[in-house]
């Protein structure tokens, strides 16, 4: 039997000419074999999903996830799940997300304000989020960032409350995971801005087109694009030709479950289970094997 444990590491990164040192993070799943076999080629970490609004999509009392992540996420995957990293990005979820991931051997944690809840940025959440950081299973701020496509909060409201989140990741040495939606532009500014250029960076759920990608991915040199079902469908020809020009080695696997289901599953609750059919789709798109693709993601999973 395997047992998976993800340590969070650091590396101390001089600027030229700098006469600071700055801390770059970044995620490591360590693995700590407790058997003589080898991982699965084919295993693999959901980099980012919400377990809480799954059990709600299921009727399930969200406390009761230990059993429920067990069928849902392992049995469901054939054995191949490894790892989530439950993301916690409104208020009302940082008390049962916290129970997740403190609790159950293969739940990590991400914890930030989504943009839609800029709004209800206060000093208060804000400690709260750091109190979180404390914990030795967080491992990332966010997800945080600008969504214009809603607009649930005003966008001046959205960059400041961004720009907070950034700052205080960086100030305790936290990768960050970034939400984007038709707010290219100011995303890039803030970030290129406030973000150390060595940082490490989860840019989720990508769905903007390739010259934000390529601009995002020259700048940063340890920043990754996160694909979920998105890619799997027909109408996704902007996201596919993103992940044609990705090299593997800056992609994460995710599946933003309990949205975002691939074909075949598309229009059900997605679970970290599913992540095999969007490394399947990125395997057709970059002529390689679905192994390669679940290895390489793995490996940029740390």
């Amino acid at each position: 039997m395997r047992s998976v444990a993800l340590a969070f590491t650091k590396r101390q990164i001089t600027s030229k000419g700098a006469p600071h040192r700055r801390t770059a993070a970044k995620y490591h799943f360590a693995r700590r074999i407790m058997a003589e076999t080898a991982p699965s080629p084919s295993s693999f970490v959901d980099t980012h999903v919400h377990v809480n609004f799954i059990m709600k999509q299921y009727n399930e009392a969200v406390d009761s996830f230990e059993p429920f992540v067990d069928k849902h996420f392992r049995e469901a995957s054939g054995g191949g799940w490894e790892a989530s990293v439950h993301v916690c990005c409104d208020i009302d979820s940082y008390d049962v997300s916290l129970k997740y991931v403190t609790d159950h051997p293969r739940l990590y944690g991400a914890f930030g304000i989504h943009p839609h809840n800029a709004k209800e940025y206060t000093d208060e959440i804000e400690e709260k989020l750091l109190q979180a950081m404390k914990n030795p299973k967080v491992r990332a701020w966010g997800e945080c960032g600008l969504d214009y496509h809603y607009n649930n909060s005003e966008p001046e409201k959205q960059r400041e409350v961004f720009r907070r989140q950034i700052q205080k990741a960086v100030s305790v040495g936290k990768p960050i995971v970034v939400h984007t939606r038709e707010a290219e532009d100011d995303t890039l500014a803030i970030m290129k801005e406030l973000v150390p250029q060595d940082w490490f960076v989860h840019v989720h759920c990508f769905t903007s087109k390739l010259d934000f990608a390529k601009a995002l991915l020259e700048h940063f040199p340890n920043l990754y694009l996160g694909f979920t079902g998105v890619v799997t469908f027909k109408s996704a020809t902007e996201v596919q030709e993103v992940v044609k020009n990705t090299p593997l080695n800056r992609m994460l696997l995710e599946t933003d479950g309990p949205y975002m289901a691939p074909i075949p599953h598309r229009g059900k609750i997605a679970t970290s289970a599913m992540i095999p059919h969007t490394a399947k789709k990125i395997a057709e798109l970059k002529g390689v094997t679905v192994e390669e693709v679940l290895r390489a993601a793995r490996e940029s999973t740390r």
